[in-house]
């Protein structure tokens, strides 16, 4: 129940409160357990705790699927309709619930559901919901913006910083935050991924960089295949990152920029597209790579399209 326990201001990049999410208990009756998380969840409601539900895990209703698809459907419909009671207009568009700004600034909404000033959208009308048609759509402009040989690394940052759940379903994505060092030196990574639970952990933290998907992976032929050029330089500019942050000088406008004093963060790179008969190269490389994480575009693209499946 931690996350119950989270202050009300703590709320997603579009402002929904992480307190206020649903949570569905699944426990097998066989063995006693089903009780146990009933007296649980009971419990928590009676220290006044909302919305938590429990259900008996079994093979015979899709284990309990369809009671979670139930809950995951009101918790949506209860935020689009604080939503538009807040005073923002609310559209269907093209298989996406979008929400654009009306009557009052974002700051001045709070609901249960919504606090207005974590809300890091642009003033626009943005994506709230999304059903198997908006995921498509959202597939379709990335792939898109892949396809296009003229897109540049800043087309992928606002892509990115537009539909953030790309990157991480578990962490805020906070873009070209400016850190400076004792020097004058100024540092500004193009995603810094703050996690939303356990944030005083820094390995829950991770620095990302974005590169062109039309760099090269992996480069030479046979048992002389490498890393290329291009993802050697991404490397070290990431190991920079980390330099910057282990380094006890930068303390202060660390925890200015960030509210926490981070030291050991996760280092990722976003870069390229990978073949099937790069795969094993590559894995062989990251092998040897333990400090910096190396993603590619068509596996971001693959963990939206499984969402279709």
């Amino acid at each position: 129940m931690q996350i119950r326990q989270l202050d009300a201001t703590v709320a997603m990049p579009d402002g929904r409160r992480w307190s206020a999410l649903p949570i569905h208990l699944l426990a097998p009756l066989v063995t006693g357990d089903f009780f146990e998380a009933r007296r649980e969840a009971q419990d928590a409601i009676s220290h006044g705790f909302e919305n938590i539900s429990v259900s008996e895990f079994t093979g015979t209703d899709d284990y309990a699927a369809i009671a979670l698809k139930d809950d995951v459907k009101r918790y949506r419909q209860a935020v689009l309709d604080e939503l538009d009671n807040l005073g923002f207009i609310v559209s269907y568009e093209g298989g996406r619930y979008r929400l654009g700004p009306a009557l009052k600034p974002r700051p001045e909404l709070v609901g249960r559901y919504y606090f207005g000033p974590a809300d890091k959208r642009p003033d626009r009308f943005v994506t709230v919901d999304r059903d198997l048609v908006g995921i498509q759509l959202e597939v379709e402009l990335l792939e898109a913006l892949l396809n296009r040989t003229d897109s540049s690394e800043s087309d992928f940052q606002k892509f990115f910083e537009e539909h953030p759940h790309f990157l991480s379903t578990l962490a805020m994505p906070l873009p070209h935050v400016q850190l400076r060092d004792p020097s004058g030196k100024l540092l500004i990574p193009d995603f810094i991924l703050k996690p939303v639970v356990a944030s005083q952990r820094d390995s829950r933290w991770e620095v990302l960089d974005l590169k062109k998907p039309d760099a090269s992976l992996i480069v030479g032929k046979g048992s002389r295949r490498r890393l290329s050029h291009d993802v050697h330089e991404a490397i070290r500019q990431l190991r920079d990152y980390g330099d910057y942050f282990a380094d006890p000088r930068n303390t202060t406008p660390i925890e200015q920029a960030l509210g926490h004093r981070l030291r050991k963060p996760k280092l990722g790179v976003l870069i390229g597209r990978i073949a099937e008969v790069e795969v094993e190269a590559l894995e062989a490389e990251q092998s040897r790579l333990p400090d910096v994480k190396i993603v590619t575009y068509d596996e971001i693209l693959e963990q939206q399209k499984l969402l279709l499946s």
